[in-house]
């Protein structure tokens, strides 16, 4: 049964896998590098672009909402092609476009703020929701302060919340140690300590993270989980696979490579626009979900992959004919695996089964 995005929109959703650096409004990147400047960005803009965003500071009213509105869109087109071209350009536009405007208390603020209204408006009712802390703090910023400007942000939120601390590979021990710190010292919005970045340079489950996961586990009493991004570029090993039974991770982040006996944040457009799969239709979700597997659902990031959450419940309906049972089912994996309170669950748990139950009929 083919579902109108319309009534995908308005389903409640739960997701627990998105970069707050990869979900920022185009039309807020473009309104932060004007204000830092077009030509400070050592990723260019096209000279048509800027012109037109310029053309529209001359307009008022409605007129120019709508012709921001139109830059806006054009500029994610241009900086989503880019980034589709080749995982180092997916990252070069985070790290050369991106990060530069997330240095300043005001700038997170806004930007967590607008992420939240936006998951609100596409029917998300709770989210995890992931950054590292220290990508903010080239502007001058310490890791405290960042995360008071990322809390700040969540104020107010009306739905749940939760704060996922990313740790790096290319990164070492001493950085892991002052992470896990700060996720202890804000274990109320933390809920979530995972292990980032790229698979390929570093392989594997790092020791050194592995260390401090543990420990912020346990010095959390259990209230912060564990993550880690694995699996997604490369095969895993045995040896990786008896770790992560060994110390009881039961989260992974992507997973697409191999079958895990965990719980899988998947997800399919990003996979694609980095080249781990062909097309969507190559995407393994439907296989995994058939299989038994603990699927769930999530974007990743929206600026560079172009979807909402809703979206992607779309493509899942039109690819491989997913209802809205599937998507009750892994919300449901969603919301168990996730990191809010017993209470939190229970409400969340009760909304889902009854909205999906009036679609299911």
């Amino acid at each position: 049964m083919k579902l109108k995005k319309s009534d995908i929109r308005s389903m409640p959703k739960v997701m627990i896998h998105e970069h707050l650096d990869c979900s920022v409004r185009p039309q807020t990147m473009l309104e932060l590098w004007e204000k830092v400047g077009f030509g400070k960005c050592a990723f260019p803009f096209p000279s048509d672009l800027i012109s037109k965003w310029q053309a529209s500071s001359k307009l008022s009213g409605s007129a120019q909402k709508r012709a921001r509105q139109a830059v806006a869109v054009q500029y994610q087109d241009y900086i989503a092609d880019f980034a589709t071209e080749s995982l180092a350009n997916y990252i070069k536009a985070i790290v050369d476009h991106i990060l530069p405007v997330m240095q300043t208390h005001e700038q997170l603020v806004r930007i967590t703020k607008e992420r939240i209204d936006d998951a609100v408006a596409d029917g998300i009712i709770a989210m995890e929701l992931r950054f590292a802390p220290q990508l903010h703090t080239m502007g001058g910023m310490t890791l405290t302060q960042v995360m008071d400007a990322v809390v700040e942000g969540l104020k107010d939120s009306p739905i749940p919340v939760k704060l996922i601390v990313c740790t790096l590979r290319h990164e070492n021990a001493e950085m892991a140690s002052k992470l896990a710190a700060l996720a202890l010292q804000y274990k109320d919005v933390v809920g979530v300590f995972d292990l980032a970045a790229d698979e390929e340079a570093n392989p594997g489950v790092l020791d050194w993270w592995l260390q401090e996961a543990v420990k912020v586990r346990e010095q959390s009493d259990y209230s912060i989980k564990l993550t880690i991004h694995l699996n997604e570029t490369r095969a895993a090993t045995d040896g990786e696979r008896d770790t992560l039974k060994k110390y009881r991770i039961k989260r992974i982040g992507h997973g697409i490579k191999d079958d895990w006996p965990t719980v899988l944040e998947l997800c399919p457009t990003s996979n694609v626009v980095t080249g781990q799969v062909k097309s969507y239709g190559d995407h393994p979700i439907n296989r995994f979900f058939n299989e038994g597997k603990k699927v769930t659902v999530n974007t990743d990031g929206t600026l560079l992959t172009k979807v909402q959450l809703s979206d992607e419940y779309y493509k899942l309906n039109r690819q491989f004919g997913w209802t809205a049972l599937q998507f009750l089912l892994c919300n449901l994996n969603a919301l168990e695996a996730s990191s809010f309170s017993f209470k939190q669950k229970q409400a969340l748990r009760a909304t889902l089964i009854a909205e999906y139950s009036a679609l299911i009929g």
